[in-house]
């Protein structure tokens, strides 16, 4: 698969200019919406970075630590990653689905596998495989879920815990359990 822009290097940092992907341009022709609200959007997402995957893209908001409070308050959000699944929100579309529904659907699911993992892991294993320092939300206008990394210091490691356990662990995971559940909403809408 060819991908329309170089996927970047999101373990190193090195973020490439991203476009709106053809899932969410789906989104808004299915699900309407208002052409100014979109225009907003496009306007708001015209200089978005990130990194380009053949499930779709991780787009990247980095705060600026010498902004107030950044610095000094532990809690503050130092980077958000937005996670783009074209293929899963495409099916998602095709079942008559829309991306809110998505994105309340999977962080349902990503809280499940941690709540599942915390069961099985020793304290020391949870660290590693749940950080205090990130936190999962629902997705914004465009994407289906997102990370908020706490601290611009964990941004670094926050980047090895999705490259090295997110993407290839919990991503699967979480979108077979999102293909699945849209098989079976699937079966029910063509049972009536």
């Amino acid at each position: 698969m060819e991908l329309s822009v170089p996927k970047g290097d999101f373990l190193a940092g090195q973020s490439v200019p991203l476009f709106i992907p053809s899932s969410v341009r789906r989104e808004w022709q299915t699900n309407g919406g208002d052409d100014e609200s979109h225009a907003e959007i496009e306007t708001e997402f015209a200089q978005i970075r990130g990194y380009e995957f053949e499930w779709g893209q991780i787009i990247e908001e980095l705060f600026d630590p010498a902004e107030p409070g950044n610095d000094t308050d532990p809690a503050c959000i130092g980077a958000c990653w937005h996670f783009v699944l074209v293929d899963v929100c495409n099916q998602f579309l095709d079942a008559r689905g829309n991306l809110g529904e998505l994105s309340d659907l999977a962080v349902e699911i990503l809280e499940n596998i941690r709540l599942e993992a915390l069961a099985e892991l020793t304290p020391d294993q949870r660290s590693e495989a749940l950080p205090d320092y990130v936190r999962f939300d629902e997705g914004n206008h465009i994407s289906v879920f997102e990370i908020n990394v706490l601290g611009t210091e964990n941004i670094e490691r926050a980047r090895m815990w999705v490259d090295s356990f997110l993407i290839p662990a919990v991503l699967p995971i979480l979108t077979d359990q999102l293909r699945e559940n849209n098989r079976a909403a699937s079966s029910g809408n063509n049972s009536h």
